[in-house]
């Protein structure tokens, strides 16, 4: 499904006051106007927080602080209870590392993956044998209600800090540190739980938060990007804090994991590159063998060990990207097998054996290549797990809900969750999930990408673009800036790393620029050299043997906007015909092709595949459109003269063996009759 752009426009003299009275570029000064913020003392407001509220604030942080301080000073056996993501590590490691430099009888738990989120009767019991007096969760805890009443029934106390928001019911517990508590009055909530660890360390500390910046600011920045904390207020202080001191990080564990990721020690490291590098290798070693490694890896002090701890987690990360990649692949052949497998509202797809770590990945994967939400489950020896992501207004967690009679168990929020369904129950679940989306989307939700407005060449300067960098990190709730450049001429298209990625020339009123799109080669791109299209990109600066160099990321394009509002909607009908729904008599007489269409499809086509998008545009002045174009397609493809691949949305002619009648098409004489054997074509 192709995607709507939706582009901001800035008043103009509000940017150039800004640009005028704030000393930015005027790039970056568009972008501010573009997101409303249109005076020097609003961008001074959003850009400047300084520092981290008063931890004890925070409701309970007082007692919480007590009551761990008491542990440390009667020597009683303390546990940081955690979990298996980067947030849940980075507040494990944390704490623990406080905990032991005051010296405290001090162990951690994270559970894996398999285990499951949150605390277990089993491991409490075991606790409980070892001689544990305090638990202290991270990241967790706040929903364990029947846990904390185990623990103090088996003589233990409890103390929660978690960020996740509370149920009716607080645990039972010596405090309960949450942003989220009907009751709390710290006056920032939206921070994950190394950010609460980070404050109770403060706490611990007497509420002093610059030395818990100095010692822990680092680690609580990278879980703030892991957990898409929005990148505002308190989290954009801190993200820029702990990006400026992971630079030059004395933690052996982060020396040797940037070392691995090719992140120079001394070098800024930008909230990107926090995002794609470092946290997903932190989440790898949950993902593919045991959260533990990463605790380990960032609590030693020995390079060495280090050096090895970072070696296996990058190991665990290649094995993630490799299954994956195999995951997303089966898919896509599945697809290219079987096109109507995405004209369904919701992709739904089941596989043997696929590794759960991964299976949210390639949900969100699928969504961003497809435009659709997408439900991802794996057959396991007692049922299926499953993760699932979606967007705009059709919410995962929804969904779940209205199809919990067919769950073992489901949790999430509207653009994520997590499901178990028995085998038996399996086949009504999927078949329920698009019911669901059938009733509460009548129209399905577009794929929406939002740029901050209109750009010129002449305005992608090195200098104008460098000034975009006061408003790092970008990250969510400050998203890198994307532009619109319009009615750009392509001149080269270049094949980078052997075909996986390509470079494109783009002109336009005597301005040339090289822009990058990645993944895709020039084939796949159906774009020829001399097209004039719309391009929706990313910039930056870069440095290359010392010189500062403007780089261009394409994220989309597009003919125009007229033309991407016409392929949106022909897209949704031929899905809408091909699942059988009812449309207007109308709509079955303008999709029904005529021969001249079918003949100029054929001829448009080729032995090597031709993307549809490019066919539409070589016979947009006949009125051909995606709709025809597919229908054209199946007819074709119906009779063995092409193959269209739906993963690719190519169509490849195929050799003629024998000549075949368009009345042997099942598809053409259906469409036919619906259209009361007309066609609108021409």
């Amino acid at each position: 499904m192709p995607k709507r752009w939706k582009i901001g426009k800035a008043d103009t003299a509000k940017a150039e006051q800004l640009e005028r009275q704030g000393g930015i570029t005027q790039l970056c000064a568009k972008v501010l106007a573009a997101r409303g913020v249109t005076s020097v003392e609003a961008a001074q407001k959003m850009l400047d927080t300084s520092e981290l509220s008063d931890p004890f604030l925070l409701t309970d942080m007082q007692a919480a602080a007590d009551r761990i301080l008491a542990a440390v000073e009667n020597e009683e056996r303390i546990c940081v209870y955690g979990d298996y993501d980067c947030d849940g590590v980075t507040s494990t490691v944390m704490l623990t590392d406080w905990l032991s430099c005051a010296g405290a009888d001090v162990i951690w738990y994270i559970p894996t993956r398999t285990e499951g989120y949150g605390m277990r009767e089993d491991r409490i019991r075991k606790l409980a044998e070892e001689g544990v007096n305090l638990i202290v969760t991270v990241d967790n805890g706040i929903s364990a209600i029947e846990e904390a009443k185990l623990i103090r029934s088996l003589g233990m106390e409890l103390v929660v800090t978690d960020h996740h928001r509370p149920g009716d019911e607080l645990p039972e517990a010596a405090a309960v540190v949450d942003p989220y508590r009907p009751d709390d009055l710290s006056p920032y909530k939206t921070i994950c739980g190394a950010g609460v660890v980070l404050k109770l360390i403060a706490a611990l500390d007497g509420g002093e938060t610059e030395p818990a910046l100095e010692q822990f600011g680092d680690l609580a920045a990278l879980a703030t990007i892991a957990d898409v904390m929005p990148l505002d207020g308190e989290n954009r202080f801190l993200v820029r804090r702990g990006l400026e001191l992971l630079a030059n990080t004395e933690r052996m564990g982060l020396i040797a994991l940037m070392a691995v990721c090719g992140i120079e020690e001394g070098k800024p490291v930008s909230a990107t590159a926090a995002s794609f590098q470092l946290i997903p290798r932190i989440n790898a070693a949950g993902r593919f063998a045991s959260a533990s490694l990463a605790a380990k890896l960032f609590l030693t002090d020995d390079p060495d060990e280090a050096q090895l701890l970072a070696g296996q987690i990058h190991a665990l990360n290649q094995d993630r990207r490799e299954t994956e990649q195999v995951i997303f692949r089966e898919i896509l052949d599945r697809i290219s097998a079987d096109p109507s497998l995405v004209c369904q509202r919701v992709l739904v797809f089941a596989g043997e054996n696929w590794h759960h770590g991964v299976i949210g990945i390639v949900a969100a994967r699928l969504l961003e290549r497809f435009g659709k939400p997408c439900f991802l489950m794996s057959r396991e020896p007692d049922g299926y797990r499953g993760s699932a992501r979606g967007f705009g207004d059709f919410s995962v967690f929804e969904c779940l809900r209205a199809c919990s009679d067919h769950l073992i168990r489901y949790g999430g929020h509207p653009g994520a969750g997590g499901f178990t369904v028995s085998e038996a129950e399996q086949p009504a679940f999927c078949a329920a999930i698009q019911r669901y989306a059938a009733e509460h989307n009548p129209v399905m939700p577009v794929l929406t990408v939002h740029a901050e407005g209109t750009v010129s060449p002449q305005e992608l300067t090195v200098q104008n673009v460098g000034g975009l960098s006061i408003l790092e990190p970008f990250g969510e709730g400050n998203e890198k800036p994307l532009f619109v450049l319009e009615k750009m001429q392509v001149g080269a298209l270049y094949p980078l790393s052997g075909g996986a990625h390509t470079k494109l020339q783009l002109r336009r009123d005597r301005v040339s620029l090289d822009a990058v799109l990645f993944r895709m080669s020039p084939e796949e791109t159906g774009i020829q050299p001399g097209a004039v299209l719309d391009f929706l990109v990313s910039a930056e600066v870069r440095q290359y043997n010392g010189n500062d160099l403007l780089s261009l990321r394409v994220e989309d394009w597009r003919v125009s906007e007229t033309a991407q509002e016409q392929a949106i909607a022909a897209q949704a009908a031929y899905e809408s015909w091909r699942r059988g729904e009812e449309l207007p008599a109308a709509y079955y007489q303008r999709m029904c092709p005529h021969r001249a269409d079918l003949v100029a499809v054929y001829k448009a086509a080729g032995e090597q595949p031709v993307s549809v998008t490019r066919i539409c545009t070589m016979l947009a002045a006949s009125g051909m459109n995606r709709c025809r174009a597919r229908v054209c397609a199946d007819i074709f493809s119906e009779l063995g003269l092409m193959r269209y691949d739906a993963a690719a949305d190519t169509l490849t002619r195929l050799p003629v063996r024998e000549k075949r009648e368009l009345t042997e098409s099942k598809c053409y004489l259906e469409l036919l009759r619906l259209a009361g054997g007309v066609s609108a074509a021409k």
